[in-house]
């Protein structure tokens, strides 16, 4: 690969990361809502085989997540939101579920992977558009129900690579939790998935064929550093705009970005 070419690489990766870190902290979004497809554009100009371009986008989207994740949920905290009891009633599901979603993902095609991001992502960004009219309190389900949904949760952040705000944030707030609150909650999340998302991803790729130079299994380390550099100046930016943005709007711009990441994926 020519210098010229690498060096437009890593500054694309770099503005990626501006992007995923800004969503991390406004939206609760790991990043990997952008930077998966962000990713999968760019490795038509790099060295990543079609077979398996899905499969390092998701695993080098989750290592990403780690840094972003961990200085958007600093900064969050530092606004004094509480959100570990919600939290500690999915995490143990979400662990399950992220492992076995990364080993899945090793067996299906990259083609495949993208239609599912995308169909689901489009579901989500429905629920939170329509408005559910009920003269009924919403609570958080049972113990039982919290398990399922983190059980959720990890399944498709593993197989997908994101950090699973497309579906805690929009089942959070459904529930009656404040869109604050669950954003919170769902970058928590996304720290827990990236960690153990990575490791998954680095593990079943090291026999993979197709893979670039700088790889760890299906994690493109080039593409990681751009993308961390930027997520991390950003998410401190993102988290001080949430706190600023009232909750209704926050809901509305979460399934605008969501509509606009579905019809990437789907249709373009």
């Amino acid at each position: 690969m020519h210098l010229e070419v690498f060096l437009l690489a890593l500054l694309i990766y770099f503005a990626l990361g501006i992007g995923a870190g800004l969503l991390s902290g406004l939206l609760g979004a790991g990043g990997g809502l952008i930077v998966v497809p962000g990713l999968i554009f760019v490795f038509q100009w790099e060295p990543v085989s079609p077979a398996v371009a899905m499969h390092v986008a998701v695993g080098t989207s989750l290592a990403t997540m780690i840094p972003i994740a961990y200085r958007s949920l600093t900064s969050h905290v530092k606004h004094g939101i509480s959100f570990f009891s919600i939290y500690k009633q999915m995490a143990p599901t979400v662990i399950l579920g992220v492992i076995g979603g990364g080993i899945l993902a090793r067996f299906i095609h990259s083609h495949v992977l993208e239609i599912i991001f995308g169909i689901f992502v489009l579901v989500m960004a429905a629920s939170l558009l329509i408005k559910h009219k009920t003269t009924v309190e919403r609570k958080l389900p049972g113990w039982q129900g919290m398990l399922l949904a983190g059980g959720f949760v990890g399944l498709q952040s593993g197989m997908l690579g994101v950090g699973g705000s497309a579906f805690s944030v929009p089942f959070l707030s459904h529930r009656g939790v404040n869109i604050h609150v669950a954003v919170v909650v769902s970058v928590a999340i996304a720290m827990t998935v990236s960690v153990l998302g990575t490791i998954t991803f680095m593990l079943s790729g090291l026999d993979a064929s197709g893979l670039p130079h700088w790889s760890t299994g299906f994690v493109y380390w080039p593409a990681f550093i751009g993308l961390a550099v930027g997520g991390v100046l950003m998410a401190p930016l993102g988290a001080k705009l949430s706190h600023r943005i009232p909750a209704e709007t926050l809901k509305k711009c979460f399934a605008v970005f969501l509509l606009v990441i579905a019809a990437h994926m789907l249709w373009l």
